[in-house]
């Protein structure tokens, strides 16, 4: 095997390697901005006063979403949690007080699922006990194709 070896200036060498950064960050900008299209749908869900706004959420098989989870509480941390590994949906996040948190789904199977909220205090009842649940329902993209007829 022959290796060239090509003697450069010192200033050839930084606007080549400048040139090769700037290549490499819009390579990568790019494969970010397209994994962002692919999750083109945002449901905003908002958590407070021990309860889930909107408390039913509909998600279609094999489409792509971000739940943007929002605790608008100033003090209490809440929780999202939906357990279905086998469907795709294998989700349990904390929600500091004021914050916010993006979860991307992939739903794979129709059904409906329950989501909830773990915390609890103490000799206290728990969030979930308090009624912060609600319910994802996911249709086959077939049926949502029929509706739009």
């Amino acid at each position: 095997m022959i290796y060239q070896y090509t003697q450069c200036s010192l200033k050839t060498a930084v606007h080549t390697m400048l040139q090769f950064s700037l290549l490499l960050t819009c390579l990568l900008s790019a494969n970010g901005l397209r994994a962002e299209s692919n999750y083109a749908k945002v449901i905003e869900v908002t958590l407070g006063d021990y309860r889930y706004m909107p408390g039913h959420i509909q998600l279609i098989v094999d489409q792509p979403v971000v739940l943007h989870l929002v605790n608008v509480d100033s003090f209490t941390p809440h929780n999202f949690t939906l357990e279905d590994a086998s469907d795709g949906l294998d989700v349990n996040v904390d929600i500091p007080a004021g914050g916010f948190v993006d979860v991307h789904l992939m739903p794979l199977v129709a059904g409906s699922h329950t989501f909830y909220c773990r915390n609890k205090l103490w000799f206290m009842d728990s969030h979930r006990e308090k009624g912060m649940e609600g319910t994802l329902t996911v249709i086959p993209a077939l049926q949502v194709e029929q509706q739009l007829k």
